[in-house]
């Protein structure tokens, strides 16, 4: 006998579980960012990375086509991610953090 489908309510509960956890590792994700725009500002280096960019973005392209799910969505999300950051380094750099 196969099993009945999931109610809706009971899959959006499990979306929103998730939600709460992509929301979680964004958090732990600027946490360490923040602590290598300090690392930046103290030896001078730039707030972009290009070349760490780009490997990132074929890595997560790879990583996305494994999963099963549209690489250029995922790769939209770390753009927009990856552009934060760099706007918070340069903030960083100003001595004004945000």
């Amino acid at each position: 006998m196969s099993e009945q489908p999931e109610s809706l309510s009971e899959l959006r509960a499990q979306i929103d579980d998730v939600d709460a956890e992509l929301v979680a590792l964004i958090g732990r994700r600027f946490g360490l960012t923040r602590q290598v725009g300090v690392i930046k500002v103290e030896q001078g280096l730039p707030s972009r990375d290009e070349a760490r960019e780009s490997h990132q973005r074929l890595r997560l392209a790879l990583l996305a086509e494994e999963q099963g799910i549209d690489a250029a969505t995922v790769l939209r999300v770390y753009d927009a991610v990856a552009n934060r950051v760099v706007e918070e380094h340069e903030a960083m750099r100003r001595g004004n953090p945000e």
